[in-house]
């Protein structure tokens, strides 16, 4: 199984971070730049998997798209989009399926919407009884209420205006779709709320998105509201940062403490709603028990209740209705998971009430859901032994999710006169960077294991094979006193120096200790590709890697200072900056 071991945090944050680009406003802003007249340029926006969708079908409806490194050009269509049949395969991007579904009935040809199996069991009943109301036709070819669906050109009624009325309990996204289709009908849109509107700030981030794009919505108090006909005009739209993405990292801030900053995100001119999350953090540590409304942002109440889980007392996060039915039943998904972790938990419909617990390792199901996977991994730098099943449904939103969490790692070390200490598991990198920072640092770089080989003049493996592990371990204890006084050097230990509590008082006596993790499935991989390793257990060297792990883990984090993430080992080449 595809896995990935989150490592706890020891050390404060000290983080200055690049958000990718908003899902939410990118796709609004594609979707505008399509229906436009004239070219736009799309600086900053998302790439992944549910933009990635986006884009692609709209290039089967006719929209020339240049992509670059920085920007994403569109040749708006004018909202005359292609009339030849199509399909379109939008996965499991919600927000994509319930958008395109409404431009769809732009177009002059039959366009069948699809998607993954769970989008097949999403509901999109109400925004295609509002296009109907509009007078398209909008057939369901499978399961009644959700996709697939079969759609073809809205036909225009002899009455003065559209009028839509809608249920608001469901998904705000069923508002935004209509809201980006409205100002092409020709004649004025009015869309009338039944009940309340879930999700108001993400409407909100629809108009502002809008408004760059020379279209104006009338917005009544969200009991309605009124679109006239009008045209978008292309222009150079700059994507902000995603503030769903920040949550992540402002969660690590709460639990870890430190200095985080966003280069991409600022929180008093930006349009999305979660850039609120940090209040909602706030009322964690005010009371003792506390009731916080999530409705406007629910993606983030994700995060928030992993955050919970580490409160004094109890927290009941509300508003939560469309978790329901979002990339899986997200709120059965958090009480399941956080159950698995030792948390107490209950939900209701539309709510969660966390009240604390008895933290323990687990393997966290995702569900295929990467809002699952990225709130989880907050609470594994908390919690050791917290394994996210299948890792890679981040790209989905953030493919760079994995290599930013890396990112935090990296705090600034003050060394001064003292050693660098490296210890981990065996082909964590220690020796590799070792070598690296010391040349930066201009100090003499010591490898204990090539000290025990010189000393004994032979290979470890050697060594092992004629006298064994026990005589191995009394050497390396010999070799630990001699730098017991020792100063300024960068020093890596062998993987099994944290067993003997007199070698770590020894070399811990005048050193910072940072202890290199990377995920087991990976250390395996590279051991395989690196022979003449002896044996620890008797077992081949690929399995043996996750005994030795669950024996050592502890240990590890026991004696560190400092953790450094290198499982994907790009974050540490930068390293050697931060040492001071």
């Amino acid at each position: 199984m595809n896995t990935r071991e989150v490592i706890p945090l020891r050390q404060k944050l000290d983080l200055t971070l690049s958000l990718p680009g908003s899902k939410s406003v990118t796709n609004r802003a594609l979707l505008c730049a399509s229906l436009a007249v004239g070219n736009s340029r799309i600086y900053g926006a998302l790439k992944s998997d549910d933009t990635e969708v986006v884009l692609r079908a709209l290039e089967k409806f006719g929209v020339k798209i240049r992509e670059t490194e920085k920007y994403i050009e569109i040749v708006g269509t004018g909202g005359k989009f292609k009339g030849r049949k199509v399909t379109v395969n939008l996965n499991n991007a919600g927000t994509a399926t319930r958008f395109l579904t409404a431009v769809s009935v732009l177009r002059a040809g039959e366009t069948v919407i699809t998607g993954s199996q769970r989008m097949q069991e999403r509901p999109i009943a109400d925004l295609a009884d509002g296009l109907r109301q509009m007078g398209a036709d909008i057939r369901y070819m499978g399961a009644d209420g959700c996709p697939p669906l079969q759609i073809s050109e809205i036909q225009v009624p002899n009455y003065k205006q559209y009028v839509v009325r809608m249920k608001g309990d469901k998904s705000s996204q069923y508002f935004s779709a209509l809201l980006m289709l409205g100002p092409m009908l020709g004649k004025p849109l009015r869309i009338e709320v039944i009940g309340d509107l879930v999700s108001k700030s993400y409407v909100d981030t629809t108009i502002a998105v809008m408004k760059p794009f020379g279209v104006k919505v009338k917005n009544n108090q969200y009991r309605s509201f009124e679109i006239s006909p009008q045209k978008y005009k292309g222009t150079n739209y700059p994507v902000e940062g995603d503030a769903t993405a920040a949550t992540y990292f402002s969660a690590l801030h709460f639990l870890h403490g430190g200095r985080l900053k966003f280069c991409n995100l600022d929180y008093k001119k930006a349009i999305q709603g979660d850039v609120n999350f940090p209040d909602a953090l706030r009322q964690l540590k005010r009371v003792a028990s506390r009731t916080i409304d999530m409705g406007a942002m629910p993606d983030a109440a994700m995060t928030l209740a992993v955050c919970a889980a580490f409160a004094k007392g109890t927290t009941r996060i509300t508003g939560l209705s469309t978790l329901r039915i979002k990339e899986t039943d997200r709120l059965a998904a958090l009480k399941n998971e956080l159950t698995k972790v030792g948390v107490k938990v209950k939900t209701t419909k539309d709510s969660i009430t966390i009240s604390g617990g008895k933290f323990r390792s687990a393997s966290i199901t995702t569900y295929n859901d990467h809002r699952m996977a990225m709130c989880f991994a907050v609470l594994g730098t908390k919690v050791p032994g917290i394994v996210i099943e299948n890792p890679g449904c981040i790209k989905k939103t953030y493919p760079g999710f994995w290599n930013d969490v890396e990112m935090a790692y990296l705090s600034p070390i003050k060394l001064g006169q003292k050693n660098l200490l490296l210890t981990g598991m065996r082909c964590s990198g220690k020796t590799f960077h070792g070598k690296r920072i010391a040349k930066k640092l201009g100090r003499k770089f010591v490898d204990l294991d090539n000290e025990i080989e010189r000393t004994e003049n032979m290979k470890i493996e050697r060594l092992v094979e004629l006298k064994g592990w026990p005589y191995f371990r009394k050497v390396e204890q010999k070799i630990c006193s001699q730098f017991a006084g020792a100063k300024n050097l960068v020093i890596a230990a062998g993987g099994g120096v944290v067993l003997s509590p007199k070698n770590m008082r020894a070399l811990k006596n005048n050193s910072v200790n940072v202890f290199i993790f990377a995920d087991p499935a990976v250390l395996a991989g590279r051991i395989v590709r690196d022979q003449g390793r002896p044996s620890l257990t008797g077992d081949i060297l690929k399995n043996e890697i996750y005994t030795v792990w669950e024996e050592r883990r502890d240990l590890y984090l026991k004696y560190a200072d400092y953790v450094w993430d290198n499982t994907n080992g790009k974050a540490l080449q930068n390293v050697v900056w931060e040492l001071k």
